[in-house]
């Protein structure tokens, strides 16, 4: 986890909208010259939405999803929370959000053509993964940052991404949650309120609604000899 996510078509306002929801107005105005890919099927090397704190206020912008630290042989698209030390730099001066409906799982005793998609129940009409970002020459890069699954859904995959709370995510964000709190609980708030489902196979074009809706497999019922 997580190798492909929905993200919807939320405008950059509509973000900007229910991030000053969360974070009580302490958002900048500022909106980026680039926009997020968006859709459905969101893969690693996308250019993604990414929310980051700079100079006490929430700045919506985008990023590569797909990290490049010279420490790393190969490029990083999730970052587990338990190795504190490796991303020590980040805890400090690299922390984002990115918005996201749900996520896709393969679970392994189903095949690659039986995805699950996985969200939360919530009012919001998105949610928020904790990840890290690195830039460079003026661009972003980022990953998303996975912990154990919560016991819920622990059947489909061994790790799930960071989904912070409406409370989680200004301490998240600006630099209060410490790596030690953050190891007890950090985005284990939405336990008993998963929601997951079969989906329709995904295809490298795949896109649309219809992507994250419940999908049962058709049945067979001859064998062609």
């Amino acid at each position: 986890m997580c190798g492909k996510f929905a993200a919807g078509h939320l405008t950059q306002r509509e973000m900007l909208a229910i991030l000053e929801n969360f974070l009580y107005g302490k958002v900048s105005a500022h909106l980026p010259d680039q926009l997020p890919t968006g859709g459905y099927n969101v893969s690693p090397t996308n250019q993604i939405g990414m929310i980051r704190w700079a100079n006490g206020t929430a700045e919506l912008t985008t990023a590569r999803w797909q990290l490049k630290d010279p420490r790393s042989a190969k490029p990083v698209i999730n970052s587990k929370i338990e190795n504190v030390g490796f991303w020590q730099d980040y805890w400090d001066n690299g922390r984002c959000l990115i918005p996201a409906l749900g996520y896709y799982e393969w679970p392994k005793d189903r095949g690659h053509d039986c995805p699950v998609f996985i969200t939360v129940k919530r009012n919001a009409p998105t949610m928020f993964f904790a990840g890290f970002v690195r830039t460079q020459d003026g661009s972003h890069n980022c990953s998303i940052l996975t912990r154990q699954p919560s016991p819920q859904i622990a059947h489909i995959h061994s790790r799930m991404p960071v989904i912070l709370t409406p409370d989680e995510i200004e301490s998240w964000l600006s630099g209060v949650t410490t790596p030690q709190d953050a190891q007890k609980s950090l985005g284990a708030g939405y336990e008993g309120r998963f929601e997951f489902h079969a989906v329709r196979p995904i295809k490298r074009d795949s896109e649309g609604e219809e992507m994250i809706e419940p999908y049962s497999p058709p049945v067979q019922t001859a064998f062609d000899f």
